[in-house]
């Protein structure tokens, strides 16, 4: 196939650790790596199956705007004793300026990108005809527009979350930097050659609030390839081992996570033969580690890498978890989001356990298509009632992961959506050919 020069930039690249990585690598797997480069920022170890050419944003592309960097250094205590800058006499602020610190850097402070020389020089050698990106802080985004001014190629952005919704919205500088933020959304949306939202419902959402229409794209997964290794005995293990897998974040999933953990936790001690098994990066593991293996009955255990060990896992356990918080904050980001192991979790043939508010599509979904029993209300007696439904009622086990085989095969097959998804952005990288004949 005639692949466009494809550019992607973006907080979050190719990767097997994160939900974003997994699906970038997945909706391009097949694409020309000569013909794909990616600019980023993301704290992850990229993969080089899918694209094998990055350039690492450093601080000469995009940091905080001063003062608020060297505000930053010493709130996280980076600025030793010695340096020119500083606190007198050490590493430390007092606890005053500190909490200070931390107040002002939770706002959202004010970013400032640079389109230098190497990063032009990198771009310049690669040739772009097509620019990708998931946009991101208000620094992002300002590069992304810095880039696309210097090179004039067509732009997709493709919207991961309802970070619109969400960013911005506390601190004291907030309200300057939403007004930012939401001018640079607008004339990127307009000026965007395609639109890409993660899920119909944010599709239909933004454009009501963008004025212009978006598709759909999520991750896919080769159903093909990975049926193989589903489940074929629903009979349930002692202990019956329930399973989480992804990233752990306090606006996503962490709160109900912790709900099921002490669902488990209280359980296991009545006698009730359970185990909760978390498998995620190891730095939210440890960062969450107190709040969450509260008892011998959970295991906290690192991301798995190797595809197939991943799908035999997940096919393994007995019931799978899908964690979303109910709170306001959380509602607002993730309200329109699809996490991207619902594919994985489908296809395992193993039951799965939604727990989360009604309102958000994800829960929504399970409702609609009956991929998973679904407990919607934040109450410890309907969780814990909701996972010994999900262990012991083998007919609801039957119903939810026959649901689950049919929703993966009609909407998130890699046969159907990967082409689907890699033609809009030719289409989109042909704008500039035309123009040019």
């Amino acid at each position: 196939m005639d692949f466009p020069r494809l550019l992607f930039v973006t907080p979050h690249a190719f990767n097997q650790v994160t939900g974003g990585g997994v699906a970038f690598t997945n909706l391009f797997r097949g694409w020309s790596a000569d013909c794909l480069a990616t600019v980023h920022n993301d704290p992850e170890a990229t993969s080089d199956d899918v694209c094998r050419k990055y350039f690492t944003l450093g601080p000469g592309e995009l940091d905080l705007a001063e003062p608020f960097a060297t505000l930053r250094r010493w709130v996280r205590g980076g600025v030793g004793r010695g340096s020119s800058v500083g606190p007198v006499g050490g590493t430390n602020l007092s606890s005053a300026a500190k909490g200070l610190g931390v107040r002002l850097l939770g706002s959202g402070l004010p970013e400032r990108a640079h389109l230098t020389l190497e990063l032009a020089r990198w771009i310049a050698d690669f040739k772009p005809e097509l620019l990708y990106t998931i946009l991101g802080s208000n620094g992002m985004m300002e590069l992304v527009e810095a880039i696309r001014d210097r090179f004039k190629m067509p732009l997709v952005v493709h919207i991961m979350d309802d970070w619109p919704a969400a960013s911005y919205r506390h601190g004291l500088l907030a309200k300057g930097e939403r007004k930012i933020m939401e001018r640079r959304l607008a004339g990127l949306f307009a000026q965007a050659a395609e639109c890409l939202a993660i899920s119909p419902a944010m599709a239909e959402t933004y454009a009501k609030r963008y004025g212009r229409p978006f598709r759909h794209f999520q991750n896919a997964i080769d159903v093909g390839r990975w049926r193989h290794a589903a489940k074929v005995d629903i009979s349930v293990g002692r202990p019956a081992e329930l399973l989480y897998v992804g990233s752990i974040f306090p606006n996503a999933q962490l709160d109900s996570l912790v709900d099921c953990a002490e669902a488990v936790a209280k359980l296991s001690r009545g006698g009730y033969p359970i185990k909760l098994s978390i498998s995620t990066p190891s730095g939210h593991g440890d960062r969450y580690r107190q709040r969450l293996a509260i008892d011998p009955a959970i295991r906290i255990e690192n991301t798995i890498l190797d595809d197939e060990t991943f799908y035999r896992r997940v096919a393994a356990a007995d019931a799978l978890l899908v964690p979303v918080n109910f709170d306001a904050d959380s509602i607002r980001f993730i309200r329109y989001s699809m996490p991207a192991k619902l594919p994985a979790y489908m296809v395992s043939g193993t039951p799965i356990l939604v727990y989360g508010p009604p309102a958000v599509t994800q829960v929504e979904y399970a409702v609609k298509e009956k991929w998973g029993h679904v407990v919607d209300k934040r109450d410890p007696v309907l969780l814990g009632a909701g996972l010994r439904a999900i262990i012991e009622d083998m007919a609801l086990r039957r119903r939810v992961t026959a649901a689950g085989r049919e929703t993966v095969e009609r909407h998130h097959d890699a046969a159907i959506v990967r082409p689907a998804f890699q033609s809009v952005l030719m289409e989109a990288a042909r704008i500039r050919a035309a123009a040019c004949a």
